[in-house]
Formats: C-alpha cells, structure tokens, sequence
C-alpha cells in the first residue's frame, strides 16, 4: 500500500480527479446509484476490471460483483495491491491491461460471448 505523502502533486490531482469522475458515474453523496448495474449491463464492449488483491476499502468479492453486471466482464485480480493497483503494482496492472486490450483486438465478439 502507497502512502499518499510518497504521492507527487500531479499524482493527487489524478486521485482528485478520479473521485470526481466516479462520483457522477456512481452517484452522489455516497457514490449509490441503485441504475448502477441495470446500466453496466448495457456496455457492450468488453470490460475489465482490475482490482487490487489486498484491497481493503473494496474488497475483490465486490469486484467480481461488478464484472458479473458487465454483459462482457471479467475481474483480474493484481497481487500485492491495495485500492490502487495502477500506483502500488503499475508493471503488472498495465500488462493486465495490454493483455485484454490484445484479447479484444484478436478474438471477435461473438468468439468472446461463447466463452
């Protein structure tokens, strides 16, 4: 886990900025919007989603939740992180990344919707 003094100012601004975004998508004042999953479902591009294996504020079971609502979802779970894996474990998170993105590229969606 990153202690948020290790944190750059631009590194702050990125977190700042991330609540912002996430709080219009999930709703406001305590980030519960109950459309939340009926809307998931609707995305129709393959998600992944990316969670830290030591997360405590948001557990992984919850993130296994969230990729089920997605019609095309899947949870990569990425050792030796917390709730930011992308500052705490950024090798593995962005090869997790490139992994799906080469997935998406290469296998057609219907391919995809029969696994």
């Amino acid at each position: 886990h990153r202690d948020r003094a290790e944190l750059t100012a631009d590194q702050l601004a990125v977190q700042r900025d991330n609540m912002a975004t996430l709080r219009v998508l999930a709703g406001e004042p305590s980030m519960y919007d109950p459309k939340l999953l009926r809307r998931l479902g609707r995305v129709d591009v393959p998600a992944l989603l990316l969670w830290g294996e030591s997360d405590r504020i948001v557990t992984p079971a919850y993130g296994a939740s969230y990729a089920e609502a997605f019609a095309d979802g899947r949870l990569q779970v990425i050792p030796e992180a917390g709730h930011l894996p992308q500052l705490e474990q950024p090798g593995a998170t962005f090869a997790a990344i490139d992994g799906h993105l080469r997935d998406a590229i290469t296998t057609p969606a219907a391919a995809r919707q029969a696994l």
